[in-house]
């Protein structure tokens, strides 16, 4: 079963490297990707399609606050390489 979704491939034609259109963390031990989507509504609802697209079913995508989000950029560890 493929688990693409039209509007993420649509989005890995334009110029970016990234085929996931926001800034996203992901923190494998606790399996969850917080997700920074400043737009809100209707961009919140792309978030479960690229979560199936992208990460395995035990992985919960999150939309973080503008608080949390602050924490997680103050939390991240300056020498792990982001790709």
């Amino acid at each position: 079963m493929t688990r693409k979704s039209k509007y993420t491939a649509e989005y890995k034609r334009g110029k970016s490297k990234n085929p996931i259109p926001f800034p996203h963390i992901v923190i494998l031990e606790k399996k969850e990707v917080y997700f920074k989507i400043d737009s809100g509504w209707p961009a919140s609802l792309t978030v479960k399609p690229i979560m199936r697209e992208h990460f395995p079913d035990d992985f919960t995508g999150i939309i973080a606050s503008v608080k949390t989000w602050e924490k997680l950029m103050r939390e991240l560890d300056p020498n792990n390489k982001i790709d």
